[in-house]
């Protein structure tokens, strides 16, 4: 599938995964819940940590095994857009192996066999024809149906269908700023910033820029940014003039002192000869914001990548270093 297809659908992730997943929940009494995904395939678990949805504590864990497990009964969660990731499989043995409940969020592979053959609730994110960073609407919202189905998280089943509908009509209108934007971009570091609300879209903006674009881009958050980050680039000698472009991801909702913080930093950046580029989120709640900002972020990274005439779609790099990874790992 295209990135502009991708890019256009994506609100029919929502209703469908909504669908999908609607008689999917776990039985028991948690008191933390674990998710352990790499990659787009741990998006969901910031996503919920953004929103503030579940109602125990939840650690996003983007490595091999276990992480410190805090809590006597925790839900662990596998989640893996192909099912096939090695890491969220050791993971998923591992918790398997302690006694902890479990649960897979996949579109398919190894991890899909494991929950039928365990019994395990099983998320279905039900593209199979796509990137994992571009099903993360698919993802987030199987994860939050079952969760909510569970008593878990919230139900926001009527937030998410207002919103699919909304960002039907709002996606295309996105599409010129964002290709303005790729133009400004080009042969340059992108550096995103926004509040720490809404920190996960600027992070993910990050993200579609490395894997979409194939490009270097960083990211951060206001406040904590005026305590370190910013005062890296007031250095003159050698400059960073025409090697960074700064992205402030803005929110007229965003606390009245972060708003002042950020057209300070806006004028210091500019002082120091960094250029500045800001966009207005629209959005009735912070789910809409964030999705709203997620879809700009893909549109302005695919419009990067077309600058730079590469495809979008395909992270050979990727691929490439798990061929040599499978190669070391025969000889561990």
């Amino acid at each position: 599938m295209s990135m502009r297809d991708v890019i256009l659908n994506s609100p029919k992730q929502i209703t469908h995964s909504i669908e999908v997943n609607k008689d999917v929940k776990v039985a028991g009494e948690f008191d933390s819940i674990v998710l352990a995904g790499m990659g787009g395939s741990g998006h969901p678990g910031d996503l919920l940590n953004a929103l503030s949805l579940t109602n125990i504590p939840l650690t996003v864990h983007r490595s091999y095994d276990l992480p410190r497990i805090f809590g006597k009964h925790p839900l662990f969660i596998a989640s893996s857009y192909s099912g096939n990731t090695e890491e969220s499989i050791t993971a998923y043995h591992a918790a398997k192996k302690a006694g902890f409940s479990l649960m897979v969020n996949a579109a398919g592979g190894k991890l899909e066999a494991l929950a039928r053959e365990d019994g395990v609730p099983f998320t279905k994110i039900d593209f199979t024809d796509m990137q994992p960073r571009h099903t993360l609407y698919a993802s987030f919202v199987g994860l939050s149906t079952a969760l909510g189905n569970s008593g878990l998280a919230k139900n926001i089943s009527e937030d998410l269908a207002r919103v699919a509908q909304v960002l039907t009509t709002r996606i295309p209108t996105l599409e010129d700023a964002a290709k303005d934007l790729a133009k400004k971009l080009k042969n340059i570091i992108p550096v995103y910033t926004a509040s720490n609300i809404l920190g996960f879209a600027a992070k993910n903006f990050k993200i579609q820029t490395n894997e979409n674009a194939k490009s270097p881009a960083f990211w951060n958050e206001f406040p904590e940014l005026n305590h370190n980050e910013m005062v890296g680039f007031s250095n003159p000698v050698p400059g960073y003039s025409g090697k960074f472009h700064v992205v402030m991801l803005r929110d007229k909702d965003d606390h009245i002192r972060t708003q002042a913080r950020m057209d300070v930093t806006k004028e210091l950046y500019t002082q120091w000869g960094i250029d500045v580029s800001e966009f207005h989120v629209e959005g009735e709640t912070l789910l809409e914001k964030i999705f709203s900002a997620v879809a700009f972020g893909m549109w302005t990274t695919m419009y990067l990548a077309e600058e730079y005439g590469i495809d979008p779609v395909p992270v050979a790099g990727v691929e490439d270093f798990k061929k040599k990874l499978e190669e070391v790992a025969g000889k561990i």
